[in-house]
């Protein structure tokens, strides 16, 4: 997957410069829930998403990761020479449209996007997706919430309570991202 193997360049890299880094990894972005093909399928009270009900991934908000870099900076030394993959919550596709049909007060069902859709529009995308389907990505979370408390970490029913719902769901005068 093209953006992944970009990264794993960079740390390689990273790791031959002889320089102090750290390198924070997050999960899946519960902002992008907010925006896009997401919200254009939420508008119509359903969750597309191109992963089965039932499987499992983890997701962490930008407001999580802004806290773990400034936690990083305020530790250097704890942290420097690591990767650090961070989460704050592990959901399945249906808990997710579970947690926003709580939060929007809309009744949002999951309907699971075929992998073909998605790479019609990018094969990358596609690639991401397929590997969180099969692999997926591997957060310790509740290890990381004891480790280091002082982030103040999101679950996923807190980061959806607290967005605008009515000026999102709106409709959008530009018509669907992904159709």
């Amino acid at each position: 997957m093209p953006h992944y193997d970009s990264k794993d360049e960079i740390e390689r890299r990273l790791r031959a410069t002889g320089v102090p880094w750290t390198v924070i990894a997050p999960a899946a972005f519960m902002d992008n829930f907010a925006s896009g093909w997401t919200l254009e399928g939420l508008r119509e009270n359903t969750f597309a998403w191109p992963m089965p009900a039932d499987r499992p991934l983890t997701l962490i908000p930008a407001d999580d990761i802004g806290a773990f870099a400034a936690l990083v900076l305020r530790h250097r030394s704890a942290f420097t020479g690591r990767r650090v993959d961070i989460a704050s919550d592990e959901l399945t596709a249906g808990q997710i449209a579970a947690a926003l049909s709580a939060a929007t007060g809309r009744p949002v069902t999951h309907r699971e996007v075929p992998l073909s859709h998605v790479r019609t529009h990018s094969d990358d995308l596609a690639e991401m997706f397929s590997y969180f389907a099969t692999t997926g990505l591997d957060v310790d979370v509740t290890g990381l919430r004891r480790a280091h408390p002082e982030v103040g970490w999101h679950t996923f029913a807190d980061w959806a309570a607290a967005q605008d719902w009515p000026a999102l769901l709106a409709p959008d005068p530009k018509g669907p991202a992904l159709s």
